[in-house]
């Protein structure tokens, strides 16, 4: 570890990037791991017991943990609310510590003949953990007990509570970032704004498909639209399939014209695909117009050039689809 370490100092170039290294927390952790076991040779006697000290060792992969990353910043990001409660913590517990020494000192003198044995009472008892190697016996003692076990309960709870929706945000933060960066991808989107791309982020959903998994079926009604970011799919159409590539979209038509699949589409590749809703893009249609106008365009189109490469059979059939051209707008 030491000639690793010091191997490392000398590829570092420059005295100042390397002491920059040293006082950085990595270099900490990597000069702690090499100088861990060395040090506990020279101070303890015992050479299995010297050999704990190679526990350190673990700090070089716990840095490389994501998890313990995402942590540390959820801590971060709720200090404040944090420090708020452990203050509050500390006060009920030098508070409990103390009014527990007035309360049963005569009664108990070897239980609670002091601050600091009171201070174990309370601690024990604020964390719920109850040893019963120190009980109150008096009635005031009885009921500080009962006051700080709910005060205990309360202040864990409000912490779990800090943390836990502090995480919630720090996922749903990642999530939308991801999500924001596979949006880009998509050319249709790359047209519109910032402020309408994020309003379209928070109402995609990811989605990862195998290959030869089916993503729509003919005949079904739709309720979805897919745009596919990575991968590849395939719309099931006589002569020839259409191969949808990264960039492309499909079942917008299912939705805007409220008509079943016209066609099976299937995974040919493992994709990764972003889905909206039907209800999401109603509510889009009413807050991101420009969002709709692009993607009914874009199924006027497709629905045309369809029509088109399917020539019809009889007369009645070529007046039918006259009719049905005149009727939609431009």
């Amino acid at each position: 570890m030491i000639a690793m370490l010091a191997f490392h100092l000398w590829t570092v170039p420059g005295w100042r990037k390397r002491a920059r290294y040293v006082a950085s927390a990595e270099g900490m952790i990597d000069l702690a791991s090499a100088c861990a076991l060395p040090f506990g040779w020279l101070i303890v006697p015992d050479p299995q017991d010297a050999q704990l000290f190679a526990l350190v060792w673990a700090l070089r992969y716990i840095r490389h943990a994501s998890g313990l990353a995402l942590f540390w910043r959820v801590m971060h990001r709720s200090r404040t609310a944090l420090l708020s409660i452990l203050s509050l913590f500390i006060a009920i517990f030098f508070v409990a510590s103390s009014l527990a020494y007035i309360f049963e000192r005569h009664a108990q003198p070897d239980a609670f003949g002091s601050i600091p044995r009171a201070m174990w009472w309370a601690i024990v008892t604020m964390t719920t953990t109850g040893y019963g190697d120190m009980l109150p016996v008096t009635i005031w003692g009885r009921l500080l007990a009962g006051w700080v076990m709910v005060g205990g309960v309360v202040m864990f709870a409000l912490q779990a509570g800090i943390i836990a929706t502090a995480f919630a945000a720090e996922l749903q933060r990642r999530h939308f970032l991801h999500i924001w960066d596979l949006v880009t991808r998509v050319p249709l989107f790359q047209k519109l704004g910032a402020a309408t791309i994020a309003d379209i982020v928070r109402r995609l959903e990811m989605r990862d498909v195998g290959k030869g998994a089916i993503i729509v079926r003919k005949g079904e009604p739709g309720d979805t639209m897919y745009f596919v970011v990575s991968g590849e799919a395939a719309v099931q159409l006589d002569p020839a399939p259409i191969v949808l590539n990264p960039g492309s979209f499909f079942g917008e038509m299912a939705l805007l014209f409220g008509a079943p699949r016209s066609a099976t589409v299937v995974a040919t590749k493992p994709s990764v695909l972003l889905v909206l809703d039907v209800a999401d893009l109603r509510e889009l249609a009413a807050r991101r117009p420009e969002l709709v106008d692009l993607i009914e365009a874009e199924a006027r189109r497709r629905r045309d050039a369809n029509a088109a490469s399917q020539p019809p059979s009889t007369p009645s059939e070529r007046t039918l689809r006259a009719l049905a051209a005149a009727q939609v707008p431009d």
